[in-house]
């Protein structure tokens, strides 16, 4: 089986591609990937690497020819409407390619009334495979854990955790535990052509993510929300990005990154690694190693 997975040298493409490799073997895997440089070393471990670009069709075309299965990680270009070509062109390339099956790597904040302004890409989305020529599936991460440890020192400094969610409620999964779902389900033909929601076993308070914080890390953190204008005026800089994480909280705020889901354990046999232990686990990685956590 040819397994071609697109931003393959990314945060989630990263574990995805180990992952593969371990799964299918290097020889089974193309990596297709805007700069090909970073991804010698997956080369040297015998994947094949090729160029593509989400704006070259033709770059897309070539690089998922011969693909049984194509994992799509999309890129976080915002607006949502600079992603809608990005979508086409990827759905119409593996539809040309004579691609055997589409795996979408998606995001569970989707919802028709989400206020999260990368909502409707995600939406979008899934309605363009819908109506496409494609066998496809659709697994949907909740919120990435793994922010939440290099952004830990920033909370020890402020003393507390300003999520602008005071009655929002959130679940998790880790990048590592979402690749392991999502190769799985490229390696087992039974689970395609469905939607999963990959989480953990429960969902937090922000006061709860705040004590747990602040046990993992040995110092107070208390919640003390701001508001969607302080927060987005915060971290808007320099990325220009400070609006859109603003409205993913916004999201939580009216209940919609709260939902639990035992699709994980459905897949992969055993439960996805909670909270707790997952951020035990990286932040004595982070304090000793500190940097990058990728493993």
């Amino acid at each position: 089986m040819k397994l071609t997975i697109t931003a393959a040298t990314g945060q989630l493409g990263r574990y995805i591609t180990t992952e593969a490799i371990q799964t299918f073997g290097a020889e089974q895997v193309r990596l297709a990937v805007r700069t090909p440089q970073k991804a010698e070393n997956y080369a040297e471990q015998g994947a094949q690497v090729v160029y593509a670009n989400y704006d070259d069709y033709e770059s897309l075309v070539t690089a998922f020819a011969d693909t049984d299965v194509l994992i799509y990680i999309p890129s976080i270009t915002h607006p949502s409407i600079k992603r809608v070509p990005e979508v086409e062109r990827v759905v119409q390339a593996a539809e040309n390619a004579h691609v055997k099956h589409f795996i979408f790597a998606s995001f569970f904040a989707d919802q028709e009334n989400s206020p999260f302004h990368m909502a409707p890409f995600f939406g979008y989305a899934t309605r363009r495979l819908a109506c496409s020529k494609l066998s496809y599936t659709v697994l949907k991460n909740a919120m990435y854990a793994d922010p939440l440890v290099p952004y830990l020192p920033e909370l020890q400094a402020m003393g507390k955790l300003i999520y602008p969610a005071p009655n929002g409620r959130m679940s998790f999964i880790s990048r590592a535990d979402s690749a392991k779902a999502i190769v799985k389900v490229a390696a087992t033909p039974e689970f395609w052509g469905k939607s999963y929601v990959l989480t953990q076993s429960q969902s937090y308070s922000m006061v709860e993510i705040a004590e747990l914080l602040s046990r993992v890390g040995g110092k107070s953190i208390v919640f003390e929300p701001v508001t969607v204008e302080e927060f987005a005026a915060k971290y808007d800089q320099p990325t220009g990005f400070g609006v859109v994480l603003a409205s993913l909280y916004q999201a939580a705020e009216v209940g919609l990154l709260s939902q639990v889901s035992d699709d994980f354990e459905f897949i992969m046999g055993y439960p996805a690694e909670n909270l707790v232990s997952y951020l035990e686990r990286q932040w004595q990685r982070y304090s000793t190693l500190g940097g990058d956590l990728y493993a």
